[in-house]
């Protein structure tokens, strides 16, 4: 067994030589024990630790249109920074498991500040079928698969995209609002009858996208309470 873990690791190593893996965020090759993250972007990673705020930067944003228990963010999202590469490679770059390891680690850290307490179950904010076929995937659904790994919640789909939108990048607040408009549709609402959901999505800005799926549950399903997560948000201006 030693001789073929040995085997095993001189393979490992002879690839990092040939094929190094890098931090996605600096490109700096990645050591042994580093995982698509380097433990210098680790330490400096803008974290957002806004879950334990009763009235957050998320509420700020959506509370006055929709009502909202907890809200949960890992990382502060600025396009200029190099930290947003974790979301493009995820989404765009074809590496939707760090959106899913991002989302492991996440509820690995505040699953014992209690957020995850008495939510029932986790939807992603849904993506037209038309847009899933062409990317191969949604990044919402990837992060929601993290969640689980670690909460054992349920994933429900009930929440649906009618109409394929437009992506939200580079859009000013009103176009995303309009953008997101008559978007979205809960499907067997009494499904969700006096539940706890979980929203998730990676990433708010305006908060116009998770503002249209909160309005669509509500208006199926008044007695669905709901929380928001996600792994990045930019901040309030």
């Amino acid at each position: 067994m030693a001789i073929i873990a040995g085997i095993k690791q001189w393979i490992a190593d002879l690839s990092g030589i040939l094929f190094p893996r890098l931090c996605e965020v600096c490109d700096k090759p990645l050591v042994h024990g580093e995982d698509f993250i380097c433990l210098e972007c680790r330490v400096n990673m803008p974290l957002c630790d806004i879950h334990r705020d009763n009235f957050n930067s998320i509420h700020q944003r959506l509370m006055r249109k929709v009502p909202i228990e907890r809200a949960a963010a890992y990382f502060h999202y600025h396009r200029e920074s190099p930290y947003t590469n974790l979301i493009m490679s995820a989404k765009y770059r074809g590496r939707p498991i760090i959106i899913r390891k991002l989302g492991a680690e996440f509820a690995r850290k505040i699953k014992p500040d209690g957020f995850f307490d008495g939510i029932d179950a986790i939807i992603p904010v849904p993506m037209h079928p038309s847009k899933k076929h062409r990317r191969g995937y949604n990044q919402a659904e990837i992060l929601a698969m993290g969640l689980h790994d670690q909460t054992a919640l349920p994933i429900l789909s009930n929440l649906i995209a009618t109409r394929p939108h437009s992506t939200q990048t580079r859009k000013n607040a009103y176009r995303r609002w309009l953008n997101a408009q008559h978007t979205y549709k809960l499907n067997h609402p009494e499904q969700l009858t006096g539940l706890h959901i979980l929203l998730v999505d990676d990433v708010i800005t305006t908060g116009s996208t998770l503002m249209a799926c909160c309005k669509a549950i509500h208006s199926a399903c008044p007695s669905a309470h709901i929380s928001i997560l996600t792994l990045a948000a930019t901040q309030l201006q």
